[in-house]
């Protein structure tokens, strides 16, 4: 189901705005970009302003929740645990098996959310001050966490098998709290790659992990029918100086010898960034910008 939405974009950018090009030019074959009031250019966005109600409101919460919350060993686990001797790898071939073996699309089916109460949680959210809610739509280990119509890998697919968007609008707006979307999967092309690595030292030396799998490997396994390149994104070379575990963050803006992103990879995260613009669950932040609407009953 569609409908129509006004919203503002709220530029909360980190850093300094810099004059930056298309690298890679996305197809709206599938998802037209509607015309606006603004153009593709930093000159145009600088007429934006900040809407009213976010100038208003002082405290808002964001939840930063998914599937790399099953390990409990950070927000960037799914990268770090392909990275031989940290701390992430060590808690993952301790407890979980080795990343040739078990990757983490293996620990997307154990997060279940069994527990998960949205309206309890914006309830409280709201007694305790809060005037705005942010959900993760997905994270840089590019699950989306909603009924995505471009990612297969889904939360209603697969793990709690619940549109964990949908539930969130839905109490954010019964306790009229302002709400939105955060999307970070645009950067897994490069984050994922330690996935494509092997460990250097030890009995597995020299044994790929399983960032390189596809969906011809799935078979009799608990994914079979879903190709893991949807989730890892790693059927490309390695940036310069990959196994560096620090190059990414000089690369995080496809320089410095990144491998740039095929035409096919940025159209899908802008198609998925169209999809939850346009569903009920209708506000959105891509990368460090973000959609807002009011709720139905704001204070």
């Amino acid at each position: 189901m569609k409908r129509s939405v006004v919203s503002v974009i709220l530029f909360l950018m980190a850093g300094t705005l810099s004059a930056q090009e298309y690298k890679v030019p996305v197809s709206e074959n599938d998802e037209p970009m509607m015309e606006g009031e603004f153009q593709p250019t930093w000159e145009s966005l600088e007429n934006y302003r900040v809407p009213e109600w976010f100038r208003n409101v002082k405290f808002g919460i964001w939840a930063h929740w998914g599937p790399q919350c099953v390990e409990g060993s950070g927000d960037w686990m799914a990268r770090s645990m392909y990275m031989e001797g940290s701390n992430e790898y060590k808690h993952h071939v301790e407890n979980y098996g080795h990343p040739s073996e078990v990757g983490f699309k293996d620990i997307i089916p154990l997060w279940k959310a069994e527990n998960w109460n949205p309206d309890e949680l914006v309830a409280y959210y709201k007694k305790i001050g809060a005037q705005y809610f942010f959900a993760l739509g997905n994270h840089h280990d590019n699950m989306d966490l909603w009924d995505s119509k471009y990612q297969p890998w889904n939360s209603m697919n697969m793990g709690p098998e619940r549109d964990i968007l949908a539930e969130w609008e839905k109490a954010a707006r019964k306790h009229g709290l302002y709400f939105g979307v955060s999307l970070h999967a645009d950067h897994a092309w490069t984050w994922y790659e330690p996935s494509q690595r092997h460990d250097t030292g030890g009995p597995k030396a020299g044994i790929p992990y399983d960032g390189k799998l596809t969906k011809a490997d799935g078979t009799c396994k608990w994914w079979e029918g879903y190709d893991p390149q949807d989730l890892y994104a790693q059927n490309h070379p390695l940036s310069e100086n990959s196994w560096d575990n620090s190059a990414i963050h000089g690369q995080w803006a496809w320089g410095n010898g990144a491998c740039l992103p095929t035409q096919e990879y940025c159209t899908k995260f802008y198609n998925r960034t169209l999809d939850v613009i346009t569903i009920p669950t209708c506000s959105i932040s891509m990368s460090r910008s973000c959609r807002s609407t009011p709720p139905a009953t704001p204070d």
